[in-house]
């Protein structure tokens, strides 16, 4: 086995079990398990779950891109970018749902299986009950789109070969290039 390749498994199997610890936080976070008891308020339960799981999945996303093999690479990609669209749906779903909560018209959906009330009652706990809490879910809102968008659309770019640029030099602030491994892939079998 390559040296590349045993780093590539290693770093594979270490963002697997850093989702895995991610998902303990999540069932904790819903006080299933006892492990953030601690923690009175829910947001920073869930600020735990979601700071786990964002790195284990970006891991994991980053090392798939830079395996050789394109099927190997393209389920990998396509899995990650699966589980993390299905896991990010109930965040967008709790930002859309939490103004109706803070009003006292959610139904049982999101009060006992979202544990909206409790939600809520972290947000009021860290900002107060006051209009500055609906600009912050406001604001909350827009991230957990981006969290949900953003994966999907670098998962969608990945299976077609491509990969989205931030601050290419002397070009614009977003651009769309070759994944590097397979321009390293293309460049070799040009000098062969």
């Amino acid at each position: 086995m390559k040296k590349l390749t045993k780093l590539q498994l290693g770093l594979l199997l270490g963002s697997v079990g850093i989702i895995c610890l991610g998902l303990v936080f999540l069932v904790s976070a819903m006080q299933i398990l006892p492990l953030f008891n601690a923690i009175t308020n829910a947001l920073g339960r869930y600020l735990i779950v979601i700071g786990t799981m964002s790195c284990g999945i970006m891991l994991f996303s980053n090392v798939a891109l830079t395996i050789e093999d394109d099927k190997l690479r393209n389920g990998l990609t396509l899995g990650i970018t699966i589980f993390a669209f299905v896991l990010t749906l109930p965040l967008v779903y709790v930002f859309i749902a939490i103004f109706p909560a803070n009003v006292g018209i959610m139904g049982f959906v999101g009060r006992e299986i979202m544990m909206l009330d409790t939600i809520v009652a972290g947000f009021h706990g860290w900002f107060g009950s006051g209009a500055f809490v609906y600009v912050v879910y406001a604001f909350m809102l827009i991230v957990s789109i981006v969290f949900l968008l953003e994966p999907l659309a670098v998962g969608i770019l990945a299976l077609k070969g491509k990969t989205l640029v931030l601050f290419k030099k002397g070009g614009p602030i977003f651009s769309i290039d070759e994944l590097p491994v397979l321009k390293k892939k293309r460049e070799k079998a040009d000098n062969e």
